[in-house]
């Protein structure tokens, strides 16, 4: 009993740790009831992942196949396709409905919020499902590791849709599909990268690993602290 309990805490307490950090950076802070619902997003898109997965393995059968007996090509689509990609447009998906043309969508770093809350509601799922089958090693990585890299590449997503919006605003309907095809792209090619040193299973990738992950936090942070310092008001360059 007290060991699933720690185990729930584990699982819980960096959703909350990294979720206030990001909204307690916002100067104006966007409405609960949004968040919350972006929140519930997040285990839809955990969802929404399952049957992509589900419906790409029955066209892709090689994929049916548990990733032990890919060779490296293989894991490398393994982690890029399956992995990385599918999980980021799922969350992409239910970010975009959600969100980006919510009337409270004003400023630059209320994408970086939405983002990291649809980002939490997903790895919330995702802690449940491992924590309690792998135990309190896993428990500690995924404190650790896994839940800061989910908001990692969800601050890429949220950074590059949000200026996204503001190339609508100013009619550069050209860069806006730029920036909107950035805002899938980076976190998936990350998210792979992630993905693909943790399960190669060779030492030089989990050395390139660590490096990576120091470095994706550092710059996600960079990027979060630059959008929460930002005064655009995209509503106003919507009337200008």
């Amino acid at each position: 009993m007290i060991y699933n309990l720690i185990l729930l805490f584990l699982s819980i307490v960096p959703i909350i740790l990294l979720g206030s950090y990001v909204y307690f950076k916002d100067k104006d802070k966007e409405p609960n009831k949004l968040l919350l619902k972006l929140f519930i997003g997040g285990i839809l898109a955990a969802a929404l992942t399952i049957v992509l997965n589900i419906f790409i393995r029955n066209i892709f059968p090689f994929f049916k196949q548990d990733y032990t007996v890919y060779n490296q090509m293989q894991l490398f689509l393994y982690t890029f396709i399956i992995v990385g990609l599918v999980e980021e447009v799922s969350k992409w998906i239910l970010l975009y409905i959600f969100s980006y043309h919510d009337k409270e969508f004003d400023q630059l770093y209320d994408m970086i919020v939405y983002s990291v809350f649809i980002a939490l509601g997903f790895a919330l799922v995702e802690n449940v499902l491992y924590v309690y089958d792998g135990g309190l090693w896993v428990a500690l990585v995924r404190l650790f590791v896994a839940v800061p890299g989910h908001v990692s590449m969800s601050i890429f997503m949220g950074y590059y849709l949000s200026f996204a919006k503001l190339l609508e605003t100013q009619k550069k309907k050209h860069l806006k599909k730029k920036y909107i095809l950035l805002s899938i792209l980076i976190p998936s090619i990350f998210h792979g990268i992630y993905d693909y040193c943790i399960l190669s299973g060779h030492l030089i990738f989990l050395f390139f690993f660590l490096i990576f992950i120091i470095i994706l936090f550092y710059q996600a942070n960079t990027k979060l602290i630059k959008l929460s310092r930002l005064d655009i008001n995209l509503q106003k360059q919507k009337l200008s």
